[in-house]
């Protein structure tokens, strides 16, 4: 997906009508919207199968609430066991919050532009000193890097779930 989107991107900035710049604009935005949703969803698989399937909407819900509860719980049981101290149990509990909060908010503000570039087609993108595209508050680059970020976030989330002993 994020090679498609780079394409796309390629594609949004060369000489052509302005409507099939932004077409490849808009849908350049939504295939990197797409990776990093994917990758999410392989790494909430990975926690738990029945998570594959959560909704897009609900993923950030998942990330803040059903995640970090189900750590904390298996990582106050072990702390209550004797088998990790206080400050581990903080750290993993941090590690885990720290990483499930950027990449909610980071899937927020990519599933707002993908519904922009989807649904309201008399939204343009813009294109600025033909290297800058935008679409509303949304800018291309940071499109860009949603699915190295995403997949960075779910490493961590990997990492703190193996610790904690939930995999």
């Amino acid at each position: 997906m994020k090679l498609v989107g780079e394409a796309l991107s390629k594609l949004a900035l060369e000489k052509q009508p302005i409507a099939d710049r932004d077409l490849y604009g808009r849908s350049a935005f939504n295939r990197f919207y797409y990776a990093a949703f994917l990758i999410t969803r392989e790494m909430l698989a990975f926690l738990d199968p029945k998570w594959k399937s959560t909704p897009h909407k609900e993923i950030p819900n998942r990330l803040r609430d059903t995640i970090r509860l189900r750590l904390k719980k298996s990582v106050e049981h072990f702390h209550r066991q004797g088998i990790i101290t206080l400050t581990e149990k903080s750290r993993l509990i941090n590690r885990l919050n720290e990483a499930s909060e950027e990449l909610a908010e980071m899937l927020e503000r990519a599933y707002d532009a993908r519904v922009i570039a989807d649904y309201k087609p008399e939204k343009l993108i813009c294109i600025d000193n033909n290297k800058i595209i935008s679409l509303q508050t949304h800018k291309l680059d940071s499109a860009r890097s949603w699915p190295d970020r995403a997949s960075a976030y779910c490493k961590t989330i990997i990492s703190v779930w193996k610790e904690a002993g939930l995999a």
